[in-house]
């Protein structure tokens, strides 16, 4: 079990800067992190990354002058292959593999943002079939984000297959699995040949995993490994009280960081 840190979520309290949050989850013995876009301190996370050897396990992509991507949204096409190629650069740089896709709001005609998008992540699996990355898509529940156009895993799955590459994998937070469509065991039966990520936090209120919720995530820990998933589990969830507080959900799960 490889957890990494979310700091998006976590270690804000005390880091006002991606670079700084990387140390700070650094010297709470993470040995990966997820990280947004740093677009005003490149050079600073690529210290922390060379400075503590931590790895980065996923960068969403670049948000451009958008707030949630522009992976879907019309007259924007060449918006997002910018921001893709300025994400994919940095990757290159801190030797991350990963990238998720965000799909942008739904503005006026879904099935227009469906074309779009679809076109979109073929000029994707191209692109990073040929830098050896990945990728992710995730599907957001509509009550954290309700104008988010990619918000179905039923959609999510049928466009990866029709793309049909190593290189378009599916992100699968369990907070908005549970939200968007329940049945985790079948669920994940259903689609466990296309995850390219996984992320965690409790249910309904996005906390750590031990915290009382809709999850039991002692099942759901043996069930990724009963499926064979191997790759880095994020912790993107909001700390009940403060970061280093909420971490002792790990050894009540008997996981070593």
């Amino acid at each position: 079990m490889k957890l990494s840190a979310n700091l998006n979520f976590l270690f804000t309290e005390g880091g006002k800067t991606i670079s700084e949050r990387i140390y700070m989850a650094h010297g709470a013995g993470f040995n990966a992190v997820e990280i947004p876009f740093p677009s005003c301190e490149l050079e600073d996370v690529l210290h922390a990354k060379e400075s503590t050897g931590i790895q980065i396990g996923l960068i969403n992509i670049s948000l451009g002058d958008s707030k949630f991507g522009n992976g879907s949204v019309p007259n924007n096409q060449e918006k997002f292959k910018k921001e893709l190629k300025d994400t994919i650069e940095f990757a290159k740089k801190v030797r991350c593999r990963k990238i998720h896709i965000m799909a942008g709001l739904t503005e006026g005609d879904s099935n227009e943002h469906l074309v779009i998008y679809k076109s979109n992540l073929k000029y994707s699996a191209d692109i990073l079939e040929k830098e050896d990355m990945v990728g992710l898509i995730e599907p957001i529940n509509k009550y954290a984000l309700p104008s988010y156009f990619m918000n179905s895993y039923e959609t999510a799955c049928s466009i990866i297959r029709e793309i049909n590459s190593n290189h378009i994998r599916l992100l699968v937070d369990l907070y908005h699995l549970q939200h968007i469509t329940g049945n985790i065991t079948h669920a994940f039966a259903d689609f466990k040949d296309i995850i390219g990520h996984i992320q965690i936090a409790q249910v309904p209120h996005r906390h750590e995993p031990d915290v009382t919720g809709e999850l039991d995530f002692t099942y759901i820990f043996d069930l990724l490994k009963m499926i064979g998933y191997d790759g880095w589990i994020g912790c993107e969830y909001k700390p009940k009280t403060n970061t280093l507080e909420g971490l002792k959900w790990i050894k009540n799960y008997n996981i070593q960081l």
